[in-house]
């Protein structure tokens, strides 16, 4: 059980699956913020930079169809959680901390150590056949593995859907919020801002 005593911020948690909206939605969220709480203090904590991203301590996963020994991006372990919790927890508690915290990801909501820290626990959710598709055109762009559609589908297909079905959807349970990942995001962040807001208090 991570000892959170002495946070000085709300941290707003935001899960959902690859491809959901996640990232969009929190770029919302925090322009809602900004226009409609300018006397609140609120930053991201970003998640990225703990990835293991197929360096030494992340899992593996090995592809049963061409036998490929690829980065499992779609695991509980593909972060080092417990690292970046740990810095969660200290920016929450440091002199200077802001008044809201929001941090997304894919297994914010799973992970033990994670979790316990999140005073607002959101879920974008979006059905599986769309977020294929939205990873699909994205992943197609370049930067994360392959750019080709055949490579992107099977890695989705034997890891990212499997991931999603065993751990991330799972997780919707913890949620305080569920938001819909092809909603009016401008409208369903001003009910989520206000919802955290709600409980932070102007330092």
């Amino acid at each position: 059980m991570t000892d959170t005593t002495g946070k000085k911020s709300v941290v707003a948690g935001i899960a959902g699956g690859s491809a959901s909206g996640k990232t969009t939605f929190t770029g919302v969220l925090m322009e809602t913020f900004a226009t409609r709480y300018p006397k609140l203090r609120v930053e991201t904590f970003g998640m990225d930079k703990y990835f293991y991203r197929g360096a030494p301590g992340g899992p593996i996963f090995i592809s049963p169809t061409t036998g490929e020994r690829l980065p499992h991006n779609n695991h509980p372990n593909s972060a080092d959680n417990e690292r970046f919790a740990a810095d969660v927890l200290a920016r929450a508690q440091a002199e200077d901390a802001p008044d809201i915290l929001v941090i997304e990801g894919l297994m914010i909501l799973h992970v033990d150590a994670i979790r316990e820290l999140l005073d607002v626990r959101l879920f974008v959710e979006l059905e599986a056949d769309r977020r294929a598709l939205r990873r699909l055109l994205r992943d197609m762009k370049g930067g994360r593995g392959s750019t080709e559609p055949e490579w992107i589908a099977r890695y989705y297909d034997e890891c990212a859907r499997v991931g999603h079905n065993t751990w991330v959807e799972p997780s919707r349970e913890h949620a305080d919020i569920i938001i819909r990942g092809d909603s009016e995001f401008a409208r369903t962040a001003n009910f989520a801002a206000a919802a955290i807001a709600s409980i932070a208090v102007p330092k």
